[in-house]
């Protein structure tokens, strides 16, 4: 199993006391999971990744990073094997174009549900695959589930938030299905994807929390953002919010986290309107 943390903010931070300095901070959460770590972020229009197979929590690289960097979209993860090598190929997120995703949890079966997986992946996709995981394997058959229903896999052009989760979604039930049907256990499916406009977030089988409220904010004075609804119900009339944070354990005392429904998906579109999705009928 795996540590995942993800965020998306109007205004551009830094990601430094979730990585480092806050309660649980992620580094911490390494400690049990010392198999490598990856960081990706945005910077206009581009993805970039930096990862390690060295412990993040004894990594200064880590700590390097988590210092410096600024974005309006992080995605990071820590990690404990399962299926793979440690290796930095095998460590998270994976990039795609513009896409970035991370996973946590295992594609139980993988030796007999790859073969399946690989013939519903396009053979760029396929192509693309450099490592032995699970988790590798299961984003190239994601975003092939996306371009069938008309999502650009590249993430060049825009993608519409609900467009990208109903076919995610549809992408990891169907997987579900077919473990089922050949008597594996369900694959758990914790996922964070983004392109850098839209972000999502799902779950399966593992806890998963997130949070777009804040108890206290050290840069409330200084934010440019003019409603300050993060510090208030979180969400504002229109269902905008300022900021979306997921984490598969809840990260820092000032955040308010949610725990997330099993089966249960958040979105969150380019114009920063959050959605909560509900499990699919007759999932897991």
């Amino acid at each position: 199993m795996c540590r995942l943390f993800g965020f998306r903010s109007a205004v551009p931070s830094r990601a430094h006391r979730s990585l480092l300095e806050a309660e649980n901070a992620l580094s911490d959460q390494a400690r049990g999971h010392p198999d490598g770590w990856g960081i990706g972020w945005f910077i206009d229009d581009d993805a970039y990744l930096v990862k390690s197979s060295t412990p993040a929590h004894i990594c200064p690289r880590f700590k390097e990073m988590s210092d410096r960097l600024s974005s309006h979209t992080f995605v990071v993860h820590v990690r404990r094997a399962t299926v793979g090598g440690i290796d930095p190929l095998n460590a998270h997120p994976f990039r795609f174009g513009r896409w970035l995703f991370a996973h946590n949890g295992t594609v139980h079966g993988f030796d007999r549900l790859r073969p399946w997986m690989l013939e519903r992946t396009s053979a760029k996709l396929r192509m693309s695959t450099l490592g032995d995981t699970d988790s590798e394997h299961l984003f190239a058959f994601v975003l092939s589930q996306l371009e069938r229903a008309g999502v650009d896999p590249s993430g060049r052009n825009p993608a519409e938030a609900r467009a990208v989760a109903g076919a995610l979604r549809t992408g990891l039930l169907t997987l579900a299905a077919e473990a089922r049907r050949i008597g594996v256990d369900r694959p758990t499916t914790n996922v964070i994807l983004t392109d850098g406009r839209v972000f999502l977030a799902h779950r399966s089988g593992i806890d998963l929390y997130f949070s777009s409220q804040k108890r206290h904010c050290a840069d409330a004075s200084s934010c440019p953002v003019p409603d300050k609804v993060c510090l208030g119900p979180g969400v504002s009339p229109t269902g905008r919010v300022n900021h979306l944070l997921v984490a598969s354990e809840p990260i820092g005392a000032d955040n308010v986290w949610s725990l997330m429904d099993d089966g249960s998906t958040v979105a969150l579109d380019a114009d920063f309107h959050r959605v909560v999705l509900p499990a699919h009928a007759g999932a897991g």
